[in-house]
This record gives structure tokens, sequence and C-alpha cells, in this order.
């Protein structure tokens, strides 16, 4: 199977198919070190019980891309970025399937956003 060629990073060096450069696994533990808590973010015990009710719901059953996956994951179609309003609001909940669909397709999508 042929394999990409290596690339160059922001930082200048050559860097091997599918690896991260070391300044960008610094950059991110860095980011991490600043990034509040699961919890702190809202996605506490209430939230593991709203998403939860949410999924059992038939209509939440597989997965809103049309894969027809079983939907194991709660989404939020507009990013709440903190707004707590946003986060609760249920219209803005749609039913994923964790993979791909929620941690490769949607969060790529958010990102170019």
């Amino acid at each position: 199977m042929p394999m990409r060629p290596p690339r160059i990073c922001s930082c200048g060096r050559k860097v091997a198919s599918g690896v991260m450069c070391a300044c960008q696994i610094v950059r991110k533990a860095e980011a991490d070190k600043r990034r509040p808590s699961a919890s702190d973010r809202g996605y506490g015990a209430k939230w593991q019980r709203e998403s939860k009710e949410f999924l059992a719901l038939p209509q939440n059953r597989y997965c809103a891309c049309g894969c027809g996956r079983i939907a194991d994951c709660v989404d939020h179609i507009i990013p709440h970025r903190g707004d707590m309003k946003l986060f609760w609001d249920r219209k803005n909940w749609q039913a994923l399937a964790s993979s791909p669909c929620h941690t490769s397709r949607k969060q790529s999508q958010e990102r170019k956003r």
C-alpha cells in the first residue's frame, strides 16, 4: 500500500506522514493544560443523564448523518462554545454515531469554521 510522502511542519521540520511534529505535541499539551475539564464545560452527571435520555427516544435511534449506524453520541448541531443556553437547548442536539460520524467528520467540519 502506498504511503504519503513526508510533510513540512510550520516549524520547518520534515515530518513523516501520520505523525505529529514535536512542536505540535508541545502546543497541544499546553492547550490541554489551559482547557477546563469536561465537567467544568458542562459534561457532568446531568449531561450524562440527559444525553442518555435523548438517545433513548425512538427518533434518535440512528445516526442523524444518514449512515445507518446506531447513534451512541449526542452532538450539538451549532457548537455552543460555552453558551449554556445553547448547550442545553435540545433543538440544537442531534444523535450521531461516535465513530466515524462525530469523531472524524463533525469535528473536522467544526475546525474549518
